[in-house]
């Protein structure tokens, strides 16, 4: 989807969102019911400042708490959130007061924060339906999915029974039976044996921390996926083009990637890399390298759907742009919102890679006694799309000490947890032993 340029005329009034505020910070005793009636309303996601959403998330906090809403009560909490600079620091939660001198009209300020959100929304679905057509989509496709945005969908239908949507499973199920329909393969066998033959559509995050070989995990994913024939889509929002396919050429001849950079190869080398050459012509491996928080989730969404590929890898969360203003939360949160949508709606399997806190290190050290489903949400910034995901994978390194890693599936929606072991030289990872599952 396009995003909405703020430098433009935004469909928002940012008068009548502080309004709004303002309303619930004088009702402190609550004896008006304000915000109980601006919550019929509205949402945190309708304000278009996420100033405004995160202050409205602290007031309806504190009044399902029970606890008194003011000026001083909200910068507390907003402080205990380690977000108070966030929206601007104490003098604008109290700045926020002077807007309305009654809280009469509060509903109809609500009202006008709600229409304009509903009217954002549409200009975004429309947008997104333009692009996909532009980009050859049939149109019945693009129909469903611009009244699934708009809500219409939802609103003119009733609820499925189970029974009509058993013939779809039985398809899938015969489909994958037969072989017609099979995961993603890793180009490690123990790898495939943990993950129940591969990588099935849906979305996962492998988290690791710097230097752990994630990007080259993702990228060895990607070149085996091309090589049969499926089509892959790489953002690469830290690596250069040029070292992004020194990566891919790397693996394609088995010649380390900084040899083919710095261009300390024998004759054989150079032999091995040409013939690479020659193969990465010919492979559905396509690239995007944007700037790292320049490149946001529409854009994404934009480039996979004109695509349509198997395998998209996101690398890596954390360097995905965010709209103005945001926090890098509520930006990854979008981020999963529309990885999950592609996942499922193109049959893809969309492969985030995340980074983590260095107080996280310590967990990254595989313990063999520990349940791999502790390890989830060690990502930096990541609880929600991992939490939301299909599968999470942890790059650990071996508690024997040395380069090797311990692939750790802490969540697997398809099957059971477990650890899959793997040498890793720096420049490439190789199967080891087999995968040891723990169960559901």
């Amino acid at each position: 989807m396009t995003e909405i340029s703020r430098s433009a005329q935004p469909l928002a009034d940012l008068q009548a969102e502080r309004a709004v505020l303002a309303a619930a910070l004088l009702d402190g005793e609550g004896q008006e019911r304000i915000i109980p009636r601006i919550a019929t309303i509205l949402r945190s996601g309708d304000f278009y400042d996420p100033r405004h959403a995160l202050l409205w998330e602290v007031l309806l906090a504190l009044h399902t708490r029970g606890e008194p809403v003011d000026v001083l009560t909200v910068v507390a909490e907003l402080r205990a959130r380690d977000r108070l600079n966030t929206v601007g620091g104490a003098q604008y939660v109290g700045e926020l007061t002077d807007e309305i001198p009654t809280l009469s009209h509060c509903e109809s300020h609500a009202r006008i924060v709600s229409d304009l959100a509903e009217r954002r929304r549409a200009l975004e679905a429309y947008q997104s339906a333009t692009q996909r057509l532009l980009s050859g989509e049939a149109l019945p496709a693009v129909r469903v999915a611009l009244d699934r945005s708009l809500g219409t969908t939802q609103d003119q239908q009733s609820a499925n029974r189970v029974g009509q949507d058993v013939e779809g499973l039985l398809e899938t199920m015969w489909a994958r039976r037969t072989g017609q329909e099979t995961a993603l393969g890793t180009p490690w066998a123990p790898v495939d044996n943990l993950l129940g033959g591969g990588l099935w559509p849906g979305m996962y995050v492998l988290v690791g921390g710097t230097g752990s070989g994630k990007t080259q995990w993702a990228v060895q994913v990607a070149v085996e996926a091309a090589r049969r024939g499926q089509v892959v889509l790489y953002l690469a929002l830290e690596l250069s083009r040029q070292d992004l396919a020194a990566r891919v050429m790397g693996t394609l001849s088995g010649v380390a990637w900084s040899r083919i950079l710095r261009g300390t190869l024998d004759d054989v080398e150079v032999a091995q890399v040409m013939e690479a050459a020659r193969s990465a012509e010919h492979i559905p491996f396509h690239t995007e390298c944007g700037p790292p928080f320049g490149y946001g989730a529409e854009t994404l969404a934009a480039r996979a759907w004109a695509l349509k590929p198997a395998l998209i890898v996101i690398d890596y969360l954390q360097l995905c742009a965010g709209r103005y203003g945001e926090e890098p939360r509520t930006a990854v949160g979008r981020v999963s919102y529309v990885a999950r949508a592609l996942a499922r709606d193109l049959g893809a399997v969309v492969l985030v890679l995340s980074s983590t806190a260095r107080a996280n290190y310590a967990d990254l050290v595989n313990d063999p006694a520990r349940d791999p489903v502790d390890l989830v949400g060690l990502g930096k910034e990541s609880g929600e799309i991992e939490y939301a995901a299909d599968g999470v994978m942890v790059l650990a390194r071996s508690a024997e000490g040395g380069r090797n890693r311990v692939l750790v599936l802490a969540k697997n929606r398809h099957g059971p947890v477990g650890r899959a072991d793997l040498k890793w030289n720096g420049h490439t990872f190789s199967a080891a032993d087999g995968p040891r599952e723990i169960g559901l």
